[in-house]
């Protein structure tokens, strides 16, 4: 099973997607938790250019890579050795930010499912992009340029727009075990 956890900046993905692999681990399942970009070479240049983002078109191409190289090496072994898989980022995220940057997201959306498995679920945690900014700063990061006030709110109306049978929106606004809570429920459900 592969699940996607995704949503702006400071939504909370990285908490929810080590939560749940403890919670599924607990109740005896293989669980791995995967995250994009990756330290492959591709990966490495994303992460270098944060501050500093590149032409959209070679950004784009990178993310590409870097999820070929993610869905060889890392995703596909780990679901044929029956690992539930959770993404804390997947090609949602690169309709959502690319996307906002001006690239068609039905063509991202196409190149991407052309390299990489479809998930079982979507997780969106939406988030009021003032409060994943101020979360941000809280724990002690500084804002680059993927967390400007009004691009995040340009990447959380593509988020909201990815309707599909496999997506499920969570409001993360709220307190992380509400949240927590939700997202459980919603995993064992589909599950069972």
């Amino acid at each position: 099973m592969l699940i996607a956890i995704e949503g702006i900046d400071g939504s909370g993905k990285t908490t929810i997607a080590n939560y749940l692999k403890d919670e599924l681990e607990k109740e005896g399942f293989k669980v791995v938790v995967l995250k994009e970009p990756t330290n492959s070479v591709y990966g490495q240049r994303i992460k270098q250019s944060l501050n500093n983002r590149l032409d959209v078109n070679e950004e784009l191409e990178l993310f590409l890579l870097d999820r070929k190289h993610d869905v060889e090496n890392n995703i596909l072994p780990a679901l044929e050795n029956n690992y539930i898989v959770i993404m804390d980022r997947y090609y949602f995220s690169t309709i959502a930010y690319q996307g906002a940057r001006g690239v068609d997201v039905d063509k991202i959306k196409e190149m991407n499912e052309e390299i990489a498995p479809k998930p079982n679920l979507v997780l969106i945690l939406d988030v009021d992009p003032k409060v994943g900014v101020e979360r941000i700063v809280k724990r002690g990061d500084e804002p680059n340029k993927f967390e400007d006030l009004e691009y995040l709110k340009r990447v959380r109306s593509i988020f909201l727009k990815l309707r599909d049978e496999n997506v499920v929106v969570i409001d993360a606004n709220r307190d992380i075990n509400t949240v927590k809570k939700e997202v459980l429920n919603v995993v064992r459900n589909l599950i069972v």
